[in-house]
């Protein structure tokens, strides 16, 4: 047997290293689950799990595809993302994810933008958060896209993502927490920078805003002036222009201008009460903008305390301001104190 001792002593540490560089390549925490490479860094907390198709390929490459579920540790939602190396989608692609009757459709740039890099691409908006859905109750996933050679048709195997999402949630301590999807990353700005809304409401908006007694604020109120805007895509801008206020609350009015038409229409934000129960309005109560997300938030109080009300996030998807998600407590709390909770309870989507 001791001729052999030197090559037994050599596999062993070939295996050791290999699996030293497998846990921990670059600070990173590694570990391997079926199809699926979760990680995690230490150092910033974001993990993420992916699957590749073709790995190390001749072009030097990580892989040809690049399908990921990630997640700072900071976040609520995960952040589904595909890099795409061999083929490139086209500007105007549809991004169809098969699997009859609930096909997923994501256009570019809308609900399927680059960010970062231009072929790093994320899936955006409630379709992303079903799409997560999909994926965890499959083994397989199959989607499909147009590139400039054709129509391409990418399979990546779905298992061990579970158990790699189950991985990063212990990493994260956020074991239990609801499967949420849909956001851009907050690390990282658009590959394709959008330019800024004028500094000048278009006068059309105006046109409409100030059209009847809809509104308590004149274009001279000093409250008018906090108006905002933000750019949606290459072609819309939102713009919110404050209309009346009561003791906690400001509302303001959305428009949405078309910068190649050159005409404005009013935004409607879907909203929930008691008393008329899933609506369409044309306002929201204490708005914020958040350009880098393209999504607009609102937080109505019912009462100074800020213990019940409403509040809701809507995301840009292409057609309009889409609801993503609605927080609402209609009863005011008779004992309050200051270690009450003052946390909404969430109604859409609901609860898992």
């Amino acid at each position: 047997m001791r001729p052999f001792k030197p090559l037994l002593i050599a596999c062993m540490c070939m295996l050791t290293f290999t699996n030293l560089a497998s846990a921990q390549p670059f600070g990173e925490k590694r570990v391997y689950f079926k199809d699926w490479l979760a990680a995690c860094r230490p150092a910033t907390g974001y993990c993420s799990a992916t699957s590749y198709i073709n790995p190390n390929p001749p072009s030097g490459a990580v892989a040809d595809y690049i399908l990921r579920v990630g997640r700072e540790k900071s976040a609520d939602s995960w952040e589904i993302s595909l890099s795409t190396v061999a083929t490139m989608p086209t500007d105007t692609s549809f991004i169809v994810i098969e699997d009859e009757p609930n096909t997923l459709y994501f256009n570019r740039p809308n609900s399927f933008a680059a960010f970062g890099a231009i072929n790093d691409f994320y899936f955006l908006g409630n379709e992303a958060r079903r799409l997560l859905e999909k994926m965890l109750a499959n083994n397989e996933l199959i989607m499909t896209y147009d590139a400039e050679s054709g129509r391409e048709t990418l399979n990546f195997s779905l298992r061990g993502l579970t158990a790699s999402m189950l991985w990063i949630d212990e990493q994260q301590e956020k074991v239990g927490e609801p499967r949420d999807a849909g956001y851009g990353p907050r690390a990282e700005r658009l590959a394709t920078a959008l330019e800024q809304p004028s500094r000048d409401i278009p006068q059309p908006i105006l046109d409409m805003h100030f059209d009847g007694d809809n509104c308590d604020f004149g274009a001279e109120s000093d409250m008018f002036s906090s108006w905002e805007s933000m750019a949606l895509d290459p072609n819309r801008d939102l713009y919110m222009l404050p209309c009346s206020s009561g003791a906690y609350n400001l509302l303001s009015r959305g428009y949405i201008w078309n910068k190649e038409q050159q005409n404005a229409t009013t935004q409607h934000f879907v909203e929930y009460s008691d008393t008329a129960g899933w609506t369409s309005v044309d306002y929201l109560v204490n708005a914020f903008l958040d350009p880098h997300s393209r999504t607009v938030s609102s937080f109505a109080k019912a009462r100074g305390l800020g213990d019940c009300g409403s509040s809701g996030t809507w995301q840009w998807a292409g057609y309009g301001m889409q609801l993503r998600k609605f927080f609402y407590q209609p009863v005011c709390g008779l004992d309050y104190d200051e270690n009450a909770d003052l946390t909404f309870p969430q109604i859409f989507p609901e609860s898992q």
